[in-house]
């Protein structure tokens, strides 16, 4: 099968002579003793359910019936042919893209290699070990488990490892993903396998891998620039290079593969975060030859210029934690990433795309790549660039302490040596981050005493986490990259008053400690790079993983499903708390979604409103890599739960907030983060719960860039603060743009509206747009109306929303054309 090869979205590569193959695999069963068809790359796993041995592992508990994969070694088999033309050319490279993780790779039974890191390639030239006509490419896994089996024995002092769940703890051990050991929201898949298509280059000269363009600085309308290339092969030698943008560089050394060429961009077009300005994006075509003049490779090139730089300085309230783009400080607001699977390379690119998409229209200008993954792809970075989104880039090492011995380190450095250059090509990327709170973990988790760690250990460990996180990484980074470096996140922990005064903060003082919810709006860090709250997932994701039989908090379906210690007992505390019993599971699961809601509102109002001590809110998590009750704000299938829905809101550039100070007393504020000083009108009419208005005001107020204001102090008046009432807000933006809130007063107790009492209708169904309207018609007011459908890719613009009595459009986007029977509702 020949396939065209795609080095990098963001440049294209031509290579003279050059020619690419795809291996089709056969996988061996070592207990069957069979050979199973196995594509061009896929997961044992995945191939197993593929053929029909095992089921879906994320139906009810089946998840058990996949943990034997690991005890056994596992091999693929690919015949090959070279063809005479190939091999008339200088190079045969051999690519293998993603190897999941442990393995042995053997050309014409010859060992060529052992894998021994996801999350890099490997390639090797093998014009030596092949023969024109038929060839055999032999790749044999081992499992993690199996592979650090003996080492894992003869070390006296584990590793802290506390979210692997497998028979031995080896996740920190190895170079994988670590969410796939098993995490508070993931279950135990462990893949083994080819992430990507394993592929055969020919080609002479050489071909380049990796083309880039870094601002090193901005100063008097100039930008200085470096201009770097690497090739597959490590040859020294000198070329030059012609670029459409920087002009011509004559005798250009190589060495080592790789080459940099300093260059002035005059007048640049800045590249902006969303909100602040333009996502300025240049594209600049490259030509490298030899000396003489034979042309080796064409690359196109796109880039985007800007600068970043953390601010963390001593202050009034303690430490800073700030970012600043081309000089500019950013409040920062958007979420934490996950794999959008437990099976990688399930994970398409329009998916990606997608899930950047809903960052955009949710008002995001930062998301962070989590620590305990993977290194995203391509189509993450591209589309953070188009979208004016931010990335905060962890290194992927997560919760766990890590060796610090040579083997590991070059095995690291490997990884960053090919993941830095390529992901700081991006002008979205403002920072690396060293690891997901290994520091916190090591001061706070407990690990000494649990692991039996003595004090000439405890030095060894804290010696490997220098050597890994102090050294190495920042060395890395500084060599590939001006984008700034930290060693860890959170810089600071929770649970005592100093704490919040000083850098990034992981709020988890409600969930895992005994916080009450309304100190999200107290407990707030300089920057909040983790806060959150669980939900449980809408129905028709909930009749993916489980029947109605299994809709108990008790069921071991759902028990199995909960992965978190605190888990379901946690929700129910809140919610009983916040909204009363609820009724039954369905009733649960509606209240839940009301919860997190809730709970991460008024996190996120209060970081806002706390401008300029706070800069930065990145709630937990944004999506799911599974079906399951988990912190998400989009579930497993793209569903919106309640929480979307209020981010969107709370995440508009000028907003209407909410402050909670105690539950049921709300200071209403409204915020701006837009640079620019204009005059918004904002209205606001306050009805009761019959429909009646009872109060109306409209003024003009002057916004003042980055700016906030108290607003409705009719809502804090005696006569307001008895009585059960809606509040409707109306404003504009910077741009013009008409914008509109609602929110509930209800200190009274009150009896919801009756399903009798509401109608719903489909209309303006559009078959080629794939969209539609829902009107609801309701005799009373509806609190926290939830529409939703038995259907999975349903889509609103709005949900979970107070109406009053009348007549109301939610404009309804599908997959496939739904029928009005597909839709049910909740209130309250």
């Amino acid at each position: 099968m020949i396939k065209t090869l795609l080095f990098l979205s963001m440049m294209t590569t031509f290579a003279v002579f050059s020619q690419q193959y795809s291996m089709e695999w056969q996988l061996f069963h070592p207990i069957k003793k069979t050979w199973l068809n196995a594509g061009t790359h896929n997961s044992v796993q995945q191939l197993l359910i593929e053929s029909g041995e095992l089921p879906d592992p994320f139906v009810e508990e089946n998840e058990a019936l996949f943990q034997w994969i690991e005890k056994y070694d596992w091999e693929f088999n690919a015949n090959f042919k070279i063809s005479a033309e190939q091999f008339q050319n200088e190079f045969l490279e051999i690519d293998f893209p993603g190897i999941d993780t442990y393995a042995s790779v053997y050309i014409n039974g010859k060992l060529i290699f052992k894998a021994e890191n996801a999350f890099h390639p490997y390639r090797y030239q093998i014009k030596e070990l092949v023969q024109v006509g038929d060839n055999n490419l032999r790749v044999v896994f081992t499992s993690p488990v199996n592979y650090h089996r003996q080492a894992f024995k003869d070390r006296g002092t584990k590793l802290p490892a506390p979210n692997d769940v497998g028979e031995i703890a080896v996740s920190s051990m190895s170079r994988k993903a670590q969410y796939q050991f098993g995490w508070d929201w993931a279950p135990r898949i462990n893949t083994i396998g080819f992430l990507k298509p394993v592929q055969i280059h020919a080609y002479n000269h050489n071909r380049v891998l990796l083309a880039k363009v870094d601002t090193k600085s901005i100063e008097d309308k100039e930008a200085n620039v470096r201009l770097a290339i690497q090739f597959a092969v490590q040859q020294n030698g000198k070329v030059n290079v012609k670029s459409e943008l920087f002009g011509e560089f004559k005798n250009v050394e190589i060495k080592n593969g790789q080459l940099e060429i300093p260059a002035v961009l005059k007048n640049p077009k800045l590249w902006w975060p969303r909100g602040y300005g333009e996502q300025n994006l240049y594209s600049d075509n490259w030509i490298i030859a030899t000396e003489s003049g034979m042309i080796i490779a064409k690359t196109s090139v796109r880039f985007g210029i800007k600068t970043s730089k953390v601010i963390q300085e001593e202050d009034q309230w303690g430490t800073s934690f700030s970012f600043e783009i081309n000089g500019i400080p950013i409040f920062c607001k958007g979420a934490n990433y996950i794999p959008q699977d437990v099976f990688t390379n399930r994970i398409t690119d329009s998916s990606i795309v997608e899930m950047v998409e809903q960052m955009r229209i949710s008002n995001f200008n930062m998301v962070r790549v989590w620590g305990g993954g993977f290194y995203q792809e391509e189509a993450l970075y591209n589309a953070c660039d188009e979208a004016g989104i931010m990335v905060w880039q962890d290194l992927m090492f997560a919760c766990a302490m890590y060796p610090g011995d040579e083997q590991f380190l070059k095995n690291v450095e490997n990884e960053l040596n090919y993941q830095i250059p390529r992901i700081s090509a991006h002008p979205s990327v403002v920072l690396f981050n060293g690891n997901n709170e290994v520091e916190v973990a090591w001061k706070y988790w407990g690990f000494q005493l649990k692991y039996l760690i003595g004090p000439k250990m405890q030095k060894e460990m804290e010696k490997d986490y220098h050597r890994l996180f102090k050294e190495l990484a920042p060395e890395m980074v500084n060599h590939w990259t001006s984008i700034p470096y930290m060693h860890t996140s959170p810089l600071s922990h929770w649970g005592k008053d100093e704490f919040y005064r000083h850098g990034t903060q992981h709020y988890w003082g409600v969930w895992h400690g005994s916080d009450p919810i309304e100190d999200f709006g107290v407990k707030s860090g300089r920057f909040n790079a983790e806060y959150g709250f669980q939900s449980f997932p809408e129905y028709a994701t909930l009749l993916k993983f489980s029947s109605k039989k299994d809709w108990s908090l008790t069921s071991s379906v759902m028990k199995n499903h909960q992965k978190s210690y605190v888990g379901n007992g946690m929700i129910q505390k809140q919610s009983d708390r916040l909204y009363g019993k609820s009724k039954d599971f369905e009733d649960f699961v509606y209240l839940s979604q009301l919860t997190q809601s809730k709970a991460v509102s008024i996190a996120i109002s209060s970081h806002r409103l706390d401008y300029p001590r706070v800069m930065g809110t990145l709630f937990w998590q944004l999506n799911d890599c599974w079906p399951a009750p988990s912190w998400s704000s989009i579930d497993y299938y793209g569903n919106w739960k309640a929480l979307q829905y209020q981010v969107k809101d709370d995440y508009e550039d000028v907003a209407v907030l909410a402050k909670t100070e105690t539950i049921g007393n709300e200071i209403y504020f409204l915020k701006s983060d837009q640079p620019e000083s204009f005059e918004t009108v904002l209205a606001y009419d306050i009805y009761n719960l019959y429909g009646k208005k009872i109060f109306s005001k409209t003024e003009n107020i002057y916004i003042h860039g980055n700016w906030q204001q108290e607003i409705c102090d009719e809502c804090r008046t005696e006569e307001f603060m008895s009585q059960n009432y809606v509040i409707q807000f109306k404003w504009t933006n910077a741009k013009g743009v008409e914008l509109s809130r609602s929110f509930t007063h209800l200190p009274k107790e009150r009896v919801a509206a009756s399903r009798t009492d509401v109608q719903l209708t489909l209309a303006e169904i559009n078959p080629i747009e794939k969209t539609g309207v829902l009107v609801v018609k309701s005799k009373a007011s509806l609190i926290d109306f939830w529409v939703y459908s038995s259907k999975l890719g349903v889509r609103f613009d709005r949900n979970f929303v107070q109406l009053l009595p009348g007549e109301h459009r939610i404009q309804v986007s599908f997959d496939e054309i739904p029928l009005l029977s597909d839709f049910d509702f909740k209130n309250r």
